[in-house]
């Protein structure tokens, strides 16, 4: 069924600036005109953090996972939860290429129950709300941070403090409201909170308190989930990993798998979700003179793309008969896939629909099908050369492999051999993937370039690090 639509331009669709039958009709509410969502949040830095995150990865969801950063901080100064953090941050690493995000909840945890105005203005400083943020930037690959978590849900209501938490960058921060009369447990937020710097969820899914002595509402949380998904809305639930039971007999393995494999279900982290919001409120599609192609059209918005990184879906009515490019390069169809990324590229058929999900500030093209010449055939091994940041040089090996579309293989280098995941190859253009492992970690490292003859020319980034340039030599 088609579901509501954002961002219209106007009521009438958009049609291909020739008159032909391909029209834009809007952007979808969620990814990939997904039906609801499921986000998840996690807090505090525990040594309970590593099995939640194994947890979750067992049933595909997706969450915001924020850490009190302070690795050593002074024993005054010490929340009962920290001194975890050298432990956590190789799994934390490894998360962030598996599709979740990790989110500041300060360096120290500042927390007083009840707090007040002067507590929060001496407790909320400069090295608690932009040095966690630097921290997790400094440890990690993630090329932002998006999300703040209010530690003890102190501070939340005061706007003086939510203007500080926007200051440092961040665009959402979720609050842990009235905890002494239970009112966290089930806040009921099912869609974006108006207030980003105040922002609620609907639920938490955990025991009240460290004892473990209450009985978990198991049934009341799974109704409450059927609730969300049914409406079509936004399932957000928190949870302490050292306030949950483990096992695929207990409460929380028993929640996920409840909630989990949903194909039209986005899963995605709380920070990436509010982006979205922002992203396909402030994204434009005008329809340009489609040239050769059957139809073209601009997808452009002013936002930062360090911070608005993420894809946008929009809807067209096309026939069956055609093919989308995005830059020159042909976007792969999803399939009947999960939707638990929020950053990447590809096409989906629904009856008449197209669902061309992309990053916008790009110019998409409908050609007609198997008119994408077939890519250039780079089987083979190839040497590439860059030079780092700190200007050391650098070599690997590519063995790859062409199917039509679909480039496979391996990168060796000093680190070990890795082999290429997400590889698309359309006529000289290439993109693929590597995720390099090591010492706990992974790091997604991303290659995009064209072929010309016997030589490649690739950028290459990972993280928010500096795009480096890369050349590739055909073996003889």
């Amino acid at each position: 069924m088609h579901r509501m639509l954002l961002g219209l331009i106007c009521l009438l669709p958009l049609a291909a600036a020739d008159g032909s039958s391909i029209r834009f009709l809007g952007k979808t509410k969620y990814l990939n005109n997904a039906h609801a969502v499921v986000t998840h949040t996690i807090d505090d830095s525990t040594k309970y953090v590593i099995q939640c995150i194994d947890t979750m990865d067992k049933y595909g969801i997706k969450a915001t996972i924020f850490v009190s950063t302070e690795e050593d901080p002074a024993p005054e100064d010490r929340f009962f939860t920290q001194l975890q953090m050298r432990e956590l941050w190789p799994r934390l690493r490894q998360a962030i290429s598996n599709g979740h995000e990790i989110g500041s909840h300060s360096r120290q945890h500042p927390c007083k129950k009840p707090d007040n105005e002067s507590f929060c203005s001496a407790a909320y400083t400069d090295y608690e709300i932009a040095g966690s943020r630097d921290d997790i930037l400094k440890m990690t690959n993630q090329p932002y941070v998006w999300s703040w978590c209010y530690p003890c849900g102190n501070c939340a209501n005061h706007d003086f403090i939510q203007k500080r938490i926007a200051a440092a960058g961040y665009i959402v921060a979720r609050n842990y409201p009235n905890e002494a009369t239970n009112g966290h447990m089930r806040p009921g937020v099912q869609t974006w909170d108006p207030n980003t710097m105040n922002a609620g969820y609907t639920q938490a899914v955990q025991h009240k308190g460290t004892a473990k002595n209450d009985t978990v509402d198991s049934a009341g949380n799974d109704a409450t989930f059927d609730e969300v998904y049914r409406n079509g809305g936004i399932y957000n639930f928190m949870s302490h990993p050292q306030w949950l039971d483990y096992g695929p007999s207990e409460f929380y393995e028993r929640h996920l798998a409840r909630i989990s494999g949903k194909k039209d279900v986005w899963y995605v982290p709380m920070g990436p979700l509010y982006a979205f919001r922002t992203l396909s409120e402030r994204t434009t599609v005008r329809a340009m003179d489609s040239g050769r192609a059957r139809a073209r059209f601009e997808v452009s918005n002013d936002l930062d793309p360090k911070i608005y990184n993420g894809s946008i879906t929009l809807d067209f009515v096309a026939p069956a008969d055609v093919e989308v490019l995005s830059g020159g390069s042909k976007l792969p169809a999803q399939g009947d896939a999960l939707t638990d990324r929020w950053n990447t590229e590809y096409v989906r058929r629904e009856g008449e629909h197209l669902y061309v999900t992309v990053r916008p500030k790009t110019t998409i093209e409908f050609v007609p099908a198997g008119s994408v010449p077939p890519g250039t055939d780079v089987t083979g091994n190839w040497t590439a050369a860059y030079t780092t940041e700190n200007g050391l040089k650098r070599q690997s090996t590519f063995a790859l492999k062409v199917e039509g579309d679909r480039l496979t293989g391996t990168i060796t280098s000093e680190r070990g051999r890795a082999p290429i995941t997400e590889g698309r190859i359309a006529g000289k253009d290439i993109a693929f993937t590597v995720v390099r492992k090591g010492n706990g970690d992974e790091v997604a490292v991303e290659y995009k370039g064209r072929v010309e003859g016997e030589v490649m020319k690739l950028s290459m980034q990972f993280g928010g690090h500096e795009v480096l340039e890369v050349t590739a030599k055909r073996v003889p």
